[in-house]
């Protein structure tokens, strides 16, 4: 499997992953303040995963034009 490909993989699980906690916290369904900042956490790591491979597909396209 190529980087590109595996990186769309990736890039999928990681957006799927924060609709999921964003749809918790949107439903009130942080059982407590600790958890409530556990879940907003887990979107912060993910969105900078995110911006990373995205940041990475943007510098293989220039390497290859």
């Amino acid at each position: 499997m190529d980087f590109i490909r595996f990186s769309e993989h990736l890039l999928k699980q990681i957006r799927e992953r924060q609709e999921v906690l964003k749809t918790t916290l949107a439903s009130g369904n942080a059982q407590d303040f600790d958890q409530y900042r556990h879940i907003v956490g887990q979107i912060s790591g993910l969105n900078f995963v995110e911006q990373e491979i995205v940041a990475l597909h943007a510098k293989m396209e220039d390497v290859d034009d």
